[in-house]
């Protein structure tokens, strides 16, 4: 069984005690004090790696055969003699090393203890136990703790985040959710897609259709949320993809408020394109609008109808001012403002150019702009009169008519030159450009 047999010592107890020495699964070696191996176990070479030879000292451990320390201060030195290797485990009772025959790398434990023999000549027997599967369930266990640690880390950010996060299936039934999300969408809510508008449901699943099939790591969507009150909130809802392509796939999503940020930008937007003190557009967005309509008549399909220009001026206005002060003078901005706004229509653009200088831009059928101009002065008039201690404010209007190919500033100039045309004639008129 073994290949040196002649190295060894016969054995005391016959060849019974040989088989059954060398049947054991445990690698035993049994050096003198000296350190000289005496015996060993057909297991021992098996554990080790190595041929028997290397164990009785008789040739060198194969080339490429290493040792991995599990505790470097186990030894003093790296070693590559079985010799070295015993005495490191004799002198700490029991060490753990990997061994490396070249194939894999196997773990074993070697215990060292001392007996007496004949004459109280001291035997050195050495245990050696392979503990690789052992570890390697250790390791197992720990990762597997650690990923339960990870996960419960996880579900208490989970939980505590103010973001409203909920797994949800490819249908949008939702699997699991943390507290903002049941905050935001209601305890009793089993689906996604009964707390989004019905316009915006099959955005949200052409969203969740590309993510199964790999055709986008995320999506991003803004949406109104209802809240259980019944009101909606503008959500940012980011949509990513769990477990892509298999039975259990779910969806992950990040549901964050973003109600104060839209209002917010409305505001800016607000103060950007409108005026501030009678809430119209202000001169940049009428002008822009006025480009946009010019450009549409230029299109072989344009709308039918034609579109006028009404450039209105106030006529009296200054003495408010100076009479008044100019508190009192905004105040019949306002009310000038609002005036103009109830005799326009929806798809009418109203704006203040600036001062008390206002514009409309509306569609008109032939021969009713002045007439449209005429009611605007009107109301213009009781609106002003409305304001208390003011001295009486008229209009003087200006009307261009909008023609394929006109520029902006040339029909703003046609209304202007109408509108002092009407000054001079007496004020508180219509006047329409020549052509």
């Amino acid at each position: 069984m073994n290949t040196i047999m002649d190295d060894r010592p016969p054995p005391d107890h016959g060849g019974r005690t040989r088989r059954v020495f060398d049947a054991l699964d445990e690698g035993i070696i049994v050096q003198a004090a000296d350190g000289t191996v005496r015996d060993w176990n057909a297991a021992a070479s098996r554990l080790l790696g190595v041929p028997e030879a290397a164990i009785a000292g008789r040739a060198p451990v194969p080339e490429g055969w290493s040792v991995v320390w599990e505790r470097p201060g186990d030894c003093d030195s790296d070693t590559t003699e079985i010799r070295s290797l015993l005495a490191c485990a004799r002198k700490r009772g029991s060490i753990t090393v990997g061994v490396d025959g070249g194939d894999a790398l196997r773990w074993i434990t070697i215990a060292s203890h001392t007996v007496q023999g004949d004459e109280d000549a001291e035997t050195v027997v050495a245990t050696m136990t392979d503990v690789t599967a052992q570890r390697e369930a250790q390791r197992e266990s720990a990762r597997y703790r650690q990923i339960f640690d990870t996960l419960d880390a996880s579900y208490r950010i989970l939980e505590e985040s103010p973001i409203g996060m909920c797994s949800v299936d490819a249908d949008g039934f939702v699997l699991r959710s943390n507290m903002a999300f049941l905050a935001l969408a209601g305890a009793e809510t089993t689906s996604v897609f009964e707390v989004v508008p019905r316009e915006d449901r099959s955005t949200l699943r052409h969203a969740f259709a590309r993510l199964m099939e790999g055709g986008a790591p995320s999506v991003h969507i803004e949406t109104r949320v209802r809240r259980p009150t019944g009101e909606a909130n503008w959500c940012e809802i980011t949509a990513v993809a769990m477990r892509q392509g298999s039975p259990d796939a779910a969806i992950l999503l990040l549901i964050n408020d973003v109600t104060e940020r839209r209002q917010r930008e409305i505001r800016l937007r607000q103060l950007a394109e409108r005026d501030p003190l009678t809430g119209l557009h202000n001169r940049r967005t009428f002008v822009q609008s006025l480009r946009e309509r010019l450009a549409s008549l230029e299109a072989p399909r344009r709308s039918a109808g034609e579109w006028a220009l009404l450039l209105i001026d106030l006529d009296g206005f200054k003495e408010v001012n100076d009479t008044c002060g100019h508190a009192r003078g905004d105040a019949v901005l306002v009310a000038v403002a609002e005036a103009i706004r109830d005799r326009t229509r929806a798809d009418d653009v109203v704006g203040r150019l600036g001062g008390d200088e206002f514009a409309v831009m509306f569609r008109s059928r032939m021969g009713d702009a002045v007439a449209i101009g005429e009611q605007i002065i009107a109301r213009i008039s009781q609106a002003a009169a409305s304001v208390d201690g003011t001295p009486p404010v008229t209009a003087s209007v200006g009307i261009a008519r909008l023609r394929p190919g006109d520029r902006a500033d040339d029909a703003l100039d046609a209304a202007d030159r109408a509108m002092y045309r009407a000054k001079r004639a007496g004020k508180a008129r219509a006047v329409e450009a020549a052509v």
